[in-house]
């Protein structure tokens, strides 16, 4: 009788063990991933692309349209946390971890045009954040 109560007892301790490995390994690949730790919020945004006419007419449609665009989140270090796409309709969400970020717009294949510049934002723990991402297509 002793022997299986030890038996069992190692089991439990082994399996204990690999649980705990495992709970490390998803946190670890969680945070290298962007998984959020702690406190998030949600950053949403829309992305343009103008102009899309070389001429603007007074009284006019807009001269942009939603555009489909890949963004880095990165941290004050420059590590890059995530990276979202916009959908064909330009909009994006992402849930994040409470702090400061800098959203780096990626222009399609490194090409210079369509271009956008990066923008800083501060993601508030139990709040949304919008942002616009205006890209340039460089018609004049």
């Amino acid at each position: 009788m002793k022997r299986s109560r030890c038996g069992a007892r190692q089991r439990v301790a082994a399996l204990l063990a690999v649980l705990a490995v495992v709970a490390g390994v998803a946190t670890s690949l969680a945070a290298a991933c962007g998984g959020a730790s702690g406190p998030t919020g949600v950053l949403e945004g829309t992305v343009t692309l103008g102009p899309i006419s070389p001429v603007e007419q007074v009284g006019g449609g807009p001269n942009a349209r939603p555009y489909a665009a890949t963004i880095a989140v990165q941290t004050a270090d420059g590590d890059v946390v995530a990276t979202v796409e916009s959908g064909d309709d330009g909009r994006f969400t992402l849930r994040l971890a409470a702090g400061a970020y800098r959203l780096v717009p990626r222009s399609p294949e490194d090409q210079p045009l369509p271009h956008a510049a990066p923008l800083d934002v501060t993601v508030v723990a139990g709040q949304t954040t919008t942002v616009e991402i205006p890209f340039d297509s460089g018609i004049r």
